[in-house]
């Protein structure tokens, strides 16, 4: 059985996506900025039966700083899984882009418990806290986010023309590196009627496979995903959106 936040973390769009854009792509936040939160809710299912649904809200506090919670609750035979993770995110003068400032991630089901990460130096050191215990990790690199800020990262890259994308990720218990490229433009049925989605393809790993669906029409967000590996079968598609200004 798959444990949550192996699947968690490739959502990004976070939810289950990712990718860090080479910060001089990347715009600085507007000056007519607006508080407020969006919301974007996935249906998922692991071999086509539903299992549950991930929620993303961003919080627009300033023009430089976001919050982002991501939360899944997902029910598979007889067990209940899901939890949620909570970013602070800033926007970084130096390298001109989104950064995390740290994260606590609640879990529950087959690996419960929780974990909290504090990023310095501009990305490039973290520490991690999870059962008591601290680990601290250094990429000289480029800075190391966590999948909260992979999904604004993703969108800033798409935004730009970016079509080759290359991150640095915090996990649990390593810094992970990871490549995706742009395939091609595809339209995708939605509840909110057709879509013009740019598909994205996770690069470089011969033993899985992961594509992401952004679509320009709703902000450059995730619209649908794909991601099998081993016994992990795993889709989600948008079925809700909604934004409030503060």
């Amino acid at each position: 059985m798959f444990k949550f936040w192996q699947v968690v973390r490739f959502l990004s769009l976070a939810l289950f996506f990712l990718v860090v854009t080479p910060a001089s792509l990347l715009a600085k936040p507007p000056l007519d900025f607006v508080p407020s939160v969006q919301r974007y809710v996935y249906d998922i299912a692991y071999k086509n039966i539903a299992v549950g649904k991930v929620i993303r809200e961003l919080h627009y506090q300033k023009a430089d700083r976001i919050t982002v919670n991501t939360r899944a609750d997902l029910a598979f035979l007889f067990y209940h899984f899901g939890g949620n993770q909570l970013t602070d995110i800033y926007w970084d003068e130096t390298s001109q882009s989104f950064l995390s400032k740290k994260f606590v991630r609640k879990s529950i089901g087959f690996s419960g418990g929780s974990l909290q990460a504090e990023f310095f130096d501009g990305g490039h050191q973290t520490r991690i806290r999870g059962d008591g215990e601290d680990q601290e990790f250094v990429n000289k690199e480029q800075p190391i986010i966590d999948f909260n800020v992979l999904g604004l990262q993703m969108s800033e890259g798409l935004k730009s023309g970016r079509t080759d994308f290359e991150f640095y990720m915090q996990t649990e218990d390593s810094v992970a590196h990871y490549f995706f490229k742009v395939m091609g433009k595809d339209v995708i049925q939605t509840k909110f009627g057709q879509l013009h989605t740019y598909r994205i393809e996770q690069t470089g790993k011969d033993d899985r496979q992961l594509i992401v669906w952004f679509a320009p029409e709703i902000n450059f967000q995730i619209v649908k995903f794909q991601y099998k590996r081993k016994l992990l079968d795993l889709s989600g598609v948008i079925s809700a959106r909604s934004m409030i200004n503060l």
